[in-house]
């Protein structure tokens, strides 16, 4: 069916609608749809259900927004709640409210500035976290940078990880070729007045070739280049290259392998 073809479709207050194909979707109210939509724009702006999946260019969520199928489109906007019981697919996902996933998410793009929860893997190129994200399981993709907060039950891997430490972060293992983390400079400060509050990362497993940790607790890091810098606590360093340790730091112990 052509766009042309399409009809659109609004409920302002309360309705119930069947799904179908339609040109854009919009709900200003409570509203609920009863099944599948395949839609180019759908906009919910009140409280709106949808009892089955959804596939669309354009998702935009300003109120509350619940899909009990699968999501599939071209870009995801949250600026309000949005919950999908499903997989969520999509080229550009952007997060400014409370997006939580029961299935996995693949997309190009994530930039979270709210807070995202996954019950299953993330997979993307680029993950830009300046709010906070959990997920249940793996998650890979090429570049992940963080301002915020995360917590992962799982792998995390990516060629290049760049974390700026604001909020505690949490990871069973971290892989990648780059691996960077820092604290906040401002964060740096506080903790000269309350030491136990300073963020930290977390992981059993941190394991890459080119490898800057402050702040960070692990059971064994693993690199051809180590540098250990501040306020870490490592159980075992083994690197191939090149290594150095901050004297303000704690390694139970390293080698050369």
């Amino acid at each position: 069916m052509s766009e042309a073809e399409r009809r659109n479709r609004s409920i302002a207050g309360i309705g119930t609608s069947s799904g179908g194909i339609y040109q854009h979707v919009r709900a200003d109210g409570l509203a609920k749809f009863t099944s599948d939509i395949d839609c180019i724009s759908y906009e919910a702006n009140g409280t709106v259900s949808l009892n089955g999946a959804l596939k669309c260019n354009r998702y935009v969520v300003n109120g509350i927004s619940k899909v009990d199928g699968d999501v599939s489109a071209e870009e995801i906007i949250v600026n309000g709640t949005s919950k999908a019981k499903g997989n969520v697919r999509a080229n550009r996902t952007r997060v400014d409210g409370v997006f939580s996933i029961r299935g996995q998410l693949e997309t190009e793009s994530l930039a979270v500035n709210g807070r995202a929860s996954l019950g299953g893997k993330l997979i993307a190129s680029s993950v830009e976290v300046a709010g906070t994200l959990s997920a249940d399981q793996d998650v890979e993709c090429e570049k992940f940078e963080v301002q915020g907060g995360f917590k992962i039950h799982g792998l995390l891997n990516a060629g290049d990880v760049d974390i700026m430490l604001h909020l505690g972060c949490e990871a069973e293992d971290i892989g990648g070729e780059r691996i960077h983390v820092r604290r906040d400079r401002k964060v740096k400060l506080l903790d000269g007045f309350v030491p136990g509050l300073a963020p930290k990362l977390k992981a059993k497993l941190i394991e890459g070739d080119d490898i800057y940790l402050e702040q960070t607790y692990a059971q064994t890091v693993r690199g051809n280049r180590v540098v250990i810098g501040p306020g870490c606590q490592i159980g075992l360093v083994e690197y191939k290259e090149s290594y150095h340790q901050d004297e303000d730091t704690v390694v139970d112990r390293y080698i050369q392998t």
